[in-house]
């Protein structure tokens, strides 16, 4: 079925006409249809435009016109990118009918790709929060447990449950402290977040204009390094050549991981995953040294804390103190907390990001990349969520530090959930963190297990 394909071997088939762009995209639709209701991943599935856009695209084939490897690819959005002519409701009933007047460019980049967009996928209200949850549109649910509701991971939810429930083989989520990364490291699948800047974010809704960027979740980095490359252009002596260095691996890098003392609270199976991780680039040639970042998680969060939520509050300023508006019990207090953040400190908190950023650039000379975890702990029981502790320890690391990184599954724990690791590198590095977790998954399989999610009888 195109469903178990990977975006290389469905853009093989694709292109060879082996299979139409019709068939793939029903086969998708149908997959929604019977487990949507379930996983919750859409807030709404573009079902016509996207058979449309199908019949056109197997047109094209038959005219002899190959768009590349995109052409006829099935691909979801989160809910704060703009589609003309759809709403986009960040994630809130408040912006239901706020129907977009102008696609974003990165849409326009995927549909002259030839990119099929099936819908627009929930989403943490304005983007704030780590955990998941959304009160008045739904949480979607992780695909790793019909038992028990866990946490998908947030603020990208959606997108991260339409990949990993294979609602989708490819999807764009945001990530301004780990967005992209965390529910990817719960969902067990790989989610990409590019150098700040990397991917053109017009038409895609602000939340925080110094530390957002435009992610992607895929089952692999070489899937996602296809979406990058069709979303990002080539910069001078960007590391372009992923697919021969495979062969030739990460023999002589050295990579960097985690002194103990930043390890104290992770879970122990998400530990021992994060070391079997290190062994593996070790024994396939990489120099693995302790690199201890330039602060401790603590005082990460104070900096990151006061630039999102200043900025935040600047962002949703109305729809948070209009205390008639149906905003999340999670989100508001945390966004109205902006409010109470003097300019100095905010200038404060942009200053010492930039003396961290330089500090952590020195520390990591001649280091291809930091290997962490990606989470300190797997999918927890919606019930069990702390708004206040958001799950984002390692990866807020990469946006205040302008890093990019990616994170990939590395392992399981006790009860069958995935666990992540956390590649980042230097700012501008992207395809080199992409290379490194494609070296990764070319010699381990966990990036090749799937959610077999089972609704009950009563939710089909």
């Amino acid at each position: 079925m195109s469903i178990d394909l990977n975006v290389a071997k469905l853009a093989q088939r694709i292109e060879r006409r082996e299979i139409s762009v019709e068939s793939v995209v029903r086969a998708y639709l149908s997959r929604i249809d019977a487990l949507d209701g379930w996983l919750h991943a859409y807030v709404d599935v573009y079902a016509d435009e996207a058979l449309d856009a199908a019949r056109a695209a197997d047109l094209q084939l038959r005219a002899g016109v190959y768009l590349g490897p995109l052409h006829g690819v099935p691909i979801a959005l989160k809910d704060i990118i703009d589609i003309a002519g759809q709403p986009t409701t960040i994630g809130s009933p408040i912006h239901a009918q706020n129907v977009a007047q102008k696609s974003a460019r990165l849409v326009e980049q995927l549909r002259r790709a030839g990119a099929i967009v099936l819908g627009k996928t929930h989403m943490v209200q304005f983007a704030m929060g780590a955990w998941g949850p959304n009160e008045h549109m739904g949480t979607p649910r992780n695909p790793w447990d019909d038992e028990v509701h866990r946490i998908p991971g947030g603020s990208s939810s959606g997108s991260a449950v339409a990949v990993a429930g294979c609602l989708a083989p490819v999807a764009i989520g945001t990530d301004t402290g780990g967005s992209v990364r965390v529910p990817a490291s719960y969902c067990g699948i790989t989610g990409f977040k590019p150098t700040v800047g990397r991917v053109a974010t017009d038409g895609v809704v602000t939340l925080s204009h110094t530390l957002d960027s435009v992610g992607v979740f895929a089952h692999s980095a070489a899937d996602a390094r296809v979406v990058f490359d069709c979303l990002a252009s080539v910069r001078p002596g960007e590391w372009v050549e992923p697919l021969a260095a495979l062969r030739v691996g990460v023999e002589g890098l050295t990579l960097g991981r985690l002194p103990d003392a930043f390890l104290a609270d992770v879970q122990p199976s998400v530990r021992q995953a994060y070391e079997d991780a290190l062994g593996v680039f070790q024994s396939l040639g990489a120099k693995i040294v302790v690199v201890t970042p330039p602060a401790n998680l603590d005082q990460f969060k104070a900096v990151t804390g006061d630039i999102m939520m200043t900025e935040g509050v600047f962002s949703f300023e109305r729809e948070i103190t209009g205390l008639d508006l149906p905003v999340d019990s999670s989100v508001r207090p945390r966004l109205l907390a902006g409010l109470e953040v003097p300019a100095v400190r905010y200038l404060a908190a942009l200053r010492e990001r930039d003396r961290l950023q330089a500090d952590m650039l020195q520390r990591l000379h001649g280091i291809a990349g930091l290997l962490t975890p990606t989470t300190l702990t797997t999918a927890v029981p919606l019930t069990s969520v702390d708004h206040g502790q958001a799950p984002v320890q390692y990866t807020r690391i990469g946006n205040l530090l302008q890093l990019c990184g990616v994170s990939v599954p590395n392992g399981r724990d006790e009860a069958g959930l995935p666990t992540g690791l956390q590649i980042l590198c230097p700012g501008g590095d992207d395809r080199l963190a992409l290379f490194l977790a494609e070296t990764y998954q070319h010699h381990t399989d966990w990036h090749l297990a799937r959610a077999e999610p089972q609704p009950p009888e009563t939710a089909r």
